[in-house]
C-alpha cells in the first residue's frame, strides 16, 4: 500500500493551497476498494477555470518502476467516448449530410427493422439516446475484415446469445430506453459512409485536433503512446493488466490495411475507445459550457450543443431502465437530475447537489471515469480513477447511484473550489 504513494505523490494544481484536498484524494487512492487503487487523475473546475487538479498513483508498471500518473495521461476513458462521437455526428448534422430523424437504414446501406415492428423505422436520433430497442446481446464489435451487417443477418434469431433487438417486450422503436454500445458502433459507421472518412481519423481531424485535444479511437495511431496508462483491474492476486500496455496494440495492422470504409465503425469502438486525457477533457467541458466553440474554433452551434443537452427521455417509474445512475439522457449525454435512477437510487453525485451536471460517465476494464460540467457557473467534475476489482464488486455509494469511491472523489472535488 505504501508504494502506491511513494512511486507516485500527488501534484496539486495550485502549490501549498490545498494541502487537505490532497490528502483527502490520497487517501481515497489508499483505500480504494478492497485494495488500493492503480491512480487517479481529476480535475475541478469553477467559473470555467482549472481550481484544482490532482494526479496520483502509476499510469502503468514496468520491468523499471512504476510511471505516474500526470496531466497528459492517456486513459481508455470508457463510455465517455460517446459524447465526443455525437460531437462529430453533429458536426455532419449541421452540414445538412444527416438527419437526427433520418432512417438509419438509408445511411448504413442495408435494412435495419425491429422484426416485432417491422414498419417501425428506427432513426439516428434512437441510436443517439438509446431508445432504438437495439440490444448489445453477446458482443458489439467486429473484427476490420467483417461487415457490422451481420450482426443483423438471417441466422441471428430470437432467443439466440447474438439476437440484437430486444424482444418480446413489446417496447416500439423511440418509446423505450435501454443502453445500447451497438447503437454507437452503427453511429461510427454512419459517420464513415456519409464522411467517406475512417471513424478514427475523422474524430481526429474534425474533432480532437481542432480542440487542441491529444488522443484517438486507434489505439497504434496516437501521436504519444508513450503517455498511455494501462487499465488494470484489482484481486488479492494483485493488478491485472486489461488493456493499453505498451507497446500500443490494435487490430493486426494488415487488416486494417485492407478495411473498406463505412463496413464497420464498430472497430474503433465509438462508444469507449476514446483515448484522452483529463487536461484534454477540462478543455472539452470549456467547448460545451461555452456552447461549442473554443479559443476562437467553433465546432458547433450553440442550437446543436443545447440538443445534446436536452433531455429527450427521463425516467418516470415504469418507462425504461439502464445501469446506474442514468434517469435523464439527451444525444448521447447524460443529465445528473438529482432524481432517482430506474433501481431507486438517488443520481445526485454529492451531498447538497442542485441538479446542474451534464456529461457522461464511462465504466470499462477496471476504470471508472466522470465527465460532467454546468454552464451557468463553469463548474465541471473530470476524473478516471483505475484499478477498480475485476468482478463487478465496486462498494456501493451511502447515498448514491454511483460507486463509494466515485462518492468520495465528487465530495472531495466539490469541496475543492469553495
Amino acid at each position: 500500500m505504501a508504494c502506491v504513494m511513494a512511486c507516485a505523490p500527488a501534484m496539486a494544481a495550485q502549490a501549498g493551497g490545498h494541502a487537505q484536498t490532497d490528502a483527502a484524494m490520497d487517501a481515497i487512492v489508499a483505500h480504494g476498494e478492497s485494495h488500493p487503487l492503480a491512480a487517479i487523475a481529476a480535475v475541478r473546475m469553477h467559473e470555467g477555470r482549472i481550481a484544482y487538479s490532482y494526479y496520483g498513483g502509476f499510469a502503468r508498471r514496468t520491468e523499471h518502476g512504476d510511471v505516474p500518473v500526470g496531466p497528459d495521461t492517456l486513459f481508455r476513458i470508457a463510455s465517455i467516448s460517446k459524447l465526443v462521437t455525437t460531437i462529430g455526428l453533429m458536426e455532419l448534422v449541421e452540414q445538412g449530410r444527416i438527419s437526427l430523424d433520418g432512417d438509419i437504414s438509408d445511411y448504413l446501406g442495408f435494412r435495419v427493422r425491429n422484426p416485432d415492428f417491422p414498419d417501425a423505422p428506427i432513426t439516428v436520433r434512437m441510436l443517439l439516446n438509446h431508445t432504438s430497442t437495439l440490444a448489445d446481446a453477446n458482443g458489439y464489435t467486429l473484427p476490420p475484415d467483417h461487415r457490422v451487417a451481420e450482426l443483423f443477418g438471417p441466422d441471428r434469431k430470437p432467443g439466440d446469445a447474438g439476437y440484437h433487438f430486444a424482444h418480446g417486450a413489446g417496447h416500439r422503436p423511440g418509446t423505450w430506453f435501454e443502453y445500447s454500445n451497438l447503437g454507437f458502433g452503427l453511429i461510427g459507421t454512419i459517420i464513415e459512409r456519409v464522411s467517406g472518412e475512417r471513424f478514427d481519423r475523422y474524430q481526429q481531424a474534425h474533432v480532437l485536433t481542432p480542440l487542441g485535444i491529444d488522443g484517438g479511437y486507434n489505439v497504434t495511431e496516437l501521436r504519444h503512446p508513450e503517455r498511455l496508462a494501462t487499465l488494470y483491474t484489482d484481486s488479492s492476486a494483485g493488478y491485472a493488466a486489461q488493456v493499453d500496455t505498451l507497446p500500443p496494440k490494435g487490430w493486426p495492422a494488415q487488416l486494417v490495411s485492407r478495411y473498406v470504409v463505412g463496413s464497420n465503425g464498430t472497430i474503433f469502438s465509438p462508444q469507449g475507445g476514446l483515448r484522452v486525457s483529463i487536461a484534454g477533457l477540462a478543455r472539452l467541458a470549456r467547448f460545451m459550457q461555452q456552447g461549442g466553440t473554443l479559443e476562437g474554433t467553433r465546432l458547433l452551434s450553440t442550437r446543436s450543443i443545447h440538443l445534446m443537452e436536452t433531455p429527450t427521455w427521463q425516467y418516470d417509474g415504469h418507462d425504461g431502465s439502464c445501469p446506474y445512475p442514468i434517469a435523464s439522457y439527451g444525444l448521447g449525454m447524460i443529465q445528473l437530475t438529482g432524481g432517482k435512477d430506474p433501481d431507486g437510487r438517488p443520481t445526485a453525485p454529492y451531498r447538497g447537489y442542485h441538479g446542474h451536471l451534464r456529461g457522461h460517465l464511462g465504466d470499462a476494464y477496471g476504470l471508472h471515469s466522470g465527465f460532467w460540467y454546468d454552464t451557468a457557473n463553469g463548474d465541471a467534475f473530470v476524473f478516471a480513477a483505475d484499478g477498480y476489482p475485476d468482478d463487478d464488486s465496486a462498494t456501493p455509494g451511502a447515498y448514491s447511484s454511483f460507486t463509494r469511491v466515485e462518492e468520495q472523489i465528487f465530495t472531495t472535488l466539490a469541496g475543492a473550489a469553495r
